[in-house]
């Protein structure tokens, strides 16, 4: 490049430089004044100094004995750039992210030392769907608490009664038979206004008028949304009847338990009302504050109060049933005076045998639904009873047990149905006590 004019790059200050002479002729930089590309001697390794002393008439130029060789000199468009390493896209993403893949040591004597890593592209992958299960684990968590605590859950006993009755061979064919019938009707006794709900109910001429008045003081819970069967049981009654319970729950998880009895008549499944009122001959806030009738029959939850002594009596609290959509456990603050029976009277042994059964998890005739929609059914049961008002010299107006009907809640047909074959088991007894006392 010697015999070329044009532009330079000085090899002292790096500046460029414009220049009408060859690069062997010598060109001086206008910036540092320093000369380069002279082949001659005088000046090849001479470097001028900018300005000089032109006073003292010094001659300017000293001999640079410190400098190093200078760079080769360019043109413009031939300019030496610093090589750049090509990097991965792995070491990209780390610089990106202010982590390095290597690990660099300065040594003492200036050299460096470069530690290789292993990449944990693989590691970073499982970290990421670890992460996407924790938190998929922790809202599936969250929900199973909310319907183990909530209005939204069932009880894990009656969860497992249903799985249980639905072993049965015979059970499971019951229930594949009517799955159908019962949905219809039930979600076609949900939907129809109040005057036209009679005619999915069980004996309907004769609760007619008991069904109105019913509900013009306990209004008819509405299910919202979509109704869906979460839970079926058969129940085991006497002979040839059949009825079959279920469970639903609605779009805002609110839950209803039904009864369905077979008619035979129509091969029908008529919803046995009593129980899903739960209906009571009586206002029971009007009752216990005697302000109604002095006698009625109701559907209750009953809770033993422990006593100093059972073995001499038993004392019992009663309280209206749970609304469909009540919160707070309202119940418990319709509480009834305490009643209390002499441990070794007949109705305190019928109570006892009731009581002891549930706690067992014998229900009636295998039914869940106490069980599995009913707060705390360790400490409440379901029953239906004769409550009345006497007077007491001693005390004034006490109330009194004067009938236990039977666990559960169950309509007039049901019950009928159990205390014949009660009554039947107990003259078959009496007969066979009879005979062996003749032999």
């Amino acid at each position: 490049m010697s015999g070329r004019k044009g532009v330079f790059i000085c090899p002292s200050c790096q500046a460029v430089v414009k220049s009408d002479r060859p690069l062997h002729e010598g060109v001086t930089c206008g910036e540092c004044l320093h000369e380069f590309g002279n082949t001659s001697g005088s000046s090849k390794s001479k470097t001028q100094i900018p300005g000089g002393n032109r006073e003292r008439g010094a001659g300017g130029v000293i001999r640079n004995l410190t400098a190093k060789k200078s760079a080769p000199v360019l043109p413009v468009g031939v300019i030496d750039s610093p090589k750049m390493a090509v990097k991965t896209l792995d070491q990209a993403r780390d610089e990106l992210a202010g982590v390095s893949s290597d690990d660099e040591t300065i040594l003492s004597d200036g050299s460096r030392r470069v530690r290789r890593r292993k990449k944990r592209e693989k590691e970073e992958k499982n970290k990421g769907l670890v992460l996407f299960l924790g938190a998929w684990l922790c809202v599936v968590v969250v929900v199973l608490l909310i319907f183990a605590t909530g209005k939204f859950g069932a009880s894990k006993a009656s969860k497992a009664l249903v799985e249980a009755g639905s072993r049965d061979p015979m059970d499971q064919q019951i229930v594949n038979a009517s799955r159908e019938k019962i949905e219809t009707e039930f979600k076609g006794f949900m939907k129809v206004p109040e005057n036209m709900k009679g005619q999915f109910i069980d004996r309907s001429a004769d609760l007619s008028l008991a069904f109105s008045d019913f509900y013009v003081e306990n209004p008819f819970p509405p299910a919202s949304g979509r109704l869906t069967q979460t839970g079926v049981n058969v129940l085991k009654l006497p002979g040839d009847e059949l009825a079959v319970e279920s469970i639903w729950r609605d779009s805002e998880g609110y839950q209803w338990g039904a009864i369905h009895i077979l008619d035979r008549t129509t091969s029908t499944w008529k919803l046995d009302w009593e129980n899903f009122g739960p209906y009571s001959t009586e206002s029971w806030p009007k009752f216990i504050n005697q302000l109604g009738s002095k006698e009625g029959v109701f559907r209750l939850l009953v809770r033993k109060r422990r006593t100093a002594d059972d073995k001499k009596k038993i004392s019992l609290s009663f309280y209206r049933a749970p609304h469909v959509k009540e919160g707070n456990k309202e119940f418990k603050r319709t509480e009834s005076p305490e009643i209390d029976l002499l441990a070794e009277s007949d109705l305190a042994i019928e109570f006892m045998r009731l009581w002891n059964n549930h706690q067992e998890e014998k229900d009636p005739m295998g039914s869940i639904l106490g069980r599995a929609l009913d707060p705390d059914p360790e400490t409440y049961m379901r029953i239906t009873v004769r409550l009345g008002w006497k007077d007491s010299k001693r005390d004034g107006e006490v109330l009194e047990l004067k009938e236990i009907i039977g666990a559960g809640w169950f309509g007039e047909r049901i019950i009928k149905l159990r205390q014949s074959t009660e009554d039947a088991d107990a003259k078959e007894l009496l007969r066979s006590l009879s005979e062996t006392s003749d032999t």
